[in-house]
């Protein structure tokens, strides 16, 4: 301390190897100089007097009465640490991958800074909305509330009821898959009803064409057709005949059997010089005329 010296030492990591020549030089960059004397004491002067040495020793002395009698505790806080710290290196990888995820975040959303300047914007008129229709909102809320207590009540009352008809409906489910694959023709048969597509672009010839039909939808027809197969049908209902069928031409609804009603006879007497009353008609006997008889069952 105190008087100069060179030293000659090899660079950092590399291991020493061949010799100075006379008139080799050094450059400034490759050399170092220790603090001289004058330097020493100065830095050592500052620390004793306003460095703060007297306040590390209290530092120390606080810290070694708070870690008195919790030996245990920080040994285990330390072995928990450890822990922590080998789960951190563990996830690193995901911890990098989440750190590039939320830099990819930031960008998207400084790309979209002036939506989102818009938007939040826009976000106290929307919330001004909210806070005036709270009233409705809440009433509403427990309007739901209550509809799903009754809701649940209800199925907890009919969950038997329910299972049993959702198996009875089951047969008549499996039935509609099994002709799934022709409902496609019957709904395209449902537009161009009475025809199919096949005879209309067969049959016509033009946009238009002229049909004359006669439709019978009177109750006992629809009873014997229609509705044949279901709990409103009934193949026994009498039938009127209809344009077409076969006793459509000796069919009649016999309007001479009916009589013809008397006249009801004069309240008042008639004048001195009138008329006398006209005699009363009298329906003709209409039993020598045999009835035609109808089939029990009519052509649909």
């Amino acid at each position: 301390l105190g008087s100069m010296h060179v030293e000659l030492n090899p660079p950092l990591g590399q291991p020493p190897r061949g010799r100075l020549q006379p008139g080799a030089t050094i450059p400034l960059d490759r050399s170092s100089s220790y603090p001289s004397t004058e330097q020493t004491l100065s830095a050592l002067s500052a620390v004793l007097n306003s460095g703060g040495l007297g306040q590390i020793g209290d530092i120390v002395h606080n810290f070694s009465a708070a870690l008195s009698g919790h030996e245990t505790d920080v040994r285990q806080l330390l072995t928990r640490l450890d822990e922590f710290v080998g789960v951190l290196d563990q996830q690193r990888d995901r911890i990098i991958a989440s750190i590039e995820s939320l830099n990819r975040l930031a960008g998207t959303f400084a790309s979209q800074r002036e939506v989102i300047t818009q938007a939040l914007r826009k976000i106290p008129p929307a919330l001004d909305v909210l806070i005036r229709e709270r009233p409705r909102i809440t009433a509403a809320l427990d309007k739901l509330r209550v509809f799903s207590n009754t809701a649940t009540q209800l199925v907890n009352e009919t969950q038997a009821d329910l299972v049993k008809n959702l198996r009875n409906l089951e047969p008549t489910i499996q039935a509609l898959a099994d002709v799934g694959p022709d409902l496609s023709t019957v709904l395209g048969y449902v537009p161009t009803f009475p025809f199919t597509q096949n005879f209309i672009d067969r049959a016509v010839r033009g946009d238009y064409f002229n049909v004359f039909a006669v439709i019978d939808m009177t109750i006992p027809r629809l009873k014997r057709t229609l509705l044949a197969g279901t709990r409103w049908g009934d193949p026994d209902a009498p039938l009127v005949p209809a344009p077409g069928d076969p006793w459509f031409s000796n069919y009649t609804y016999d309007p001479l059997g009916f009589g013809v009603t008397n006249p009801p006879p004069p309240s008042t007497p008639p004048s001195p010089g009138a008329p006398p009353p006209a005699p009363a008609v009298v329906a003709p006997d209409m039993s020598a005329i045999a009835p035609v008889d109808q089939p029990s069952r009519g052509g649909g």
